[in-house]
């Protein structure tokens, strides 16, 4: 099966739409997500609909989980804090329970999937795995030989063989069907890469030769940044989704 992974939407609802139809003119079998379909863009709405129309199965991130806890302060960005009371505000109560009733994990073709961590996947803590020492916990956890994860915005592949974890930018390559080596995978993020590079970033995986295909993808990068102007959400929103930070 060709398995299509994306994540990190951040209601960049350009950049989803670009990178689905990328997934089916590249003859994906099924699409999957890690999370955080909502936030720091301007299209919740339109962005939770075409999830729910293309019936893409994805895991609960942190702002798909704070979007549904009203009247509660958490301690993130203000930018990201006004974006999450302005979904309060406008969403349909409908979509705030479909946000909820998403898992924190799941798992497809043997894979497990996860919006940050292993280690904490119950919304009680949210960590960024950016290194080995942050990867350690979440490897305890891993029953998988492969498990894909979001939150970063940035693509990674985490080895952990024989007791030694390495990490690397992730890049395509084939990785081998044997052996005791656990993986875990960050496609990188659809709606805000962070990398650099603002193309929105996705992968393919091929669960029977284990091909795994890094891809970045244009989209309508004025035309996301005009509606968070529209919406009157924080200027810088927009303005980083031109260079990929």
């Amino acid at each position: 099966m060709r398995l299509g992974v994306f994540g990190d939407i951040h209601n960049n609802y350009e950049a989803l739409t670009a990178c689905y139809d990328f997934f089916m003119a590249n003859g994906c079998d099924k699409v999957a997500c890690t999370g955080d379909i909502v936030g720091y863009c301007a299209s919740p709405k339109e962005c939770i609909s075409f999830m729910q129309e293309k019936e893409i199965p994805s895991v609960k991130g942190n702002h798909d989980y704070y979007t549904t806890q009203h009247h509660h302060k958490w301690a993130i960005q203000p930018y990201a804090a006004i974006v999450i009371k302005w979904m309060q505000d406008t969403l349909d109560p409908k979509d705030i329970e479909w946000l909820d009733n998403l898992p924190f994990t799941m798992e497809i073709e043997g894979i497990q999937f996860v919006h940050a961590s292993l280690e904490t996947p119950d919304g009680s803590c949210w960590p960024y795995i950016l290194n080995t020492q942050t990867a350690i916990f979440h490897f305890f956890m891993q029953s998988t030989q492969f498990c894909f994860y979001g939150h970063t915005h940035i693509p990674l592949l985490f080895t952990k063989n024989r007791g030694q974890i390495i990490y690397e930018l992730l890049t395509s390559r084939r990785l081998p069907k044997s052996g005791n080596a656990k993986y875990l995978i960050n496609p990188g993020s659809v709606g805000q890469p962070r990398d650099f590079n603002s193309r929105a970033s996705v992968v393919i995986m091929d669960t029977e030769t284990h091909d795994i295909e890094m891809h970045r993808v244009d989209y309508d990068i004025p035309k996301a940044q005009q509606k968070i102007i529209d919406a009157k959400l924080p200027r810088e929103l927009a303005e980083r989704l031109s260079s990929g930070r």
